[in-house]
């Protein structure tokens, strides 16, 4: 029997990417315990750039191990579920020479275009969660993908 392949395209992954607006990101503490928080993101040149305030538990957790994963998803429905996992590790990222081209997407994106109220956030520090492995799938593909196996003699 043929495999149903229900992964995103590179160009689908990137479009739904670039339309999401939150990623729940997985960090987990030096003990080993879970940490999952949603997260405004954009995602550029194969990068997911997020920002968070420093000190808190996700923050302390990505300092103490840079090993993150992140979800990306939507649907309702069974034969709706789409979504993309990148695992990786998250780095800071002000330094990152993308950094203005990164604030002028989160404020097209979030804000309208308009400004985004940096002064009116205390101690957030941009972060980039670089992946070494992406997952995604499509569910929307089910009939399709059986149609197609079938054709294939599958």
């Amino acid at each position: 029997m043929t495999k149903l392949d229900l992964s995103l395209g590179e160009e689908e992954m990137h479009r739904y990417l670039d339309r999401q607006r939150t990623i729940r990101l997985a960090t987990s503490s030096p003990e080993g315990d879970p940490q999952v928080v949603p997260l405004w993101f954009v995602w550029l040149d194969g990068t997911i750039f997020l920002n968070s305030t420093l000190g808190n538990v996700t923050v302390e957790n990505i300092e103490a191990s840079n090993r993150a994963a992140g979800i990306v998803d939507d649907g309702e429905l069974y034969e709706e579920l789409r979504g993309v996992l990148l695992r990786g590790r998250v780095e800071r990222a002000e330094d990152d020479p993308r950094i203005e081209r990164v604030k002028a997407s989160w404020s097209q994106k979030y804000m309208g275009g308009g400004p985004v109220p940096y002064d009116r956030w205390r101690d957030r520090a941009w972060f980039r969660l670089i992946p070494e492995d992406i997952v995604s799938w499509d569910f929307r593909k089910i009939p399709e993908a059986k149609e197609r196996a079938r054709s294939e003699g599958g």
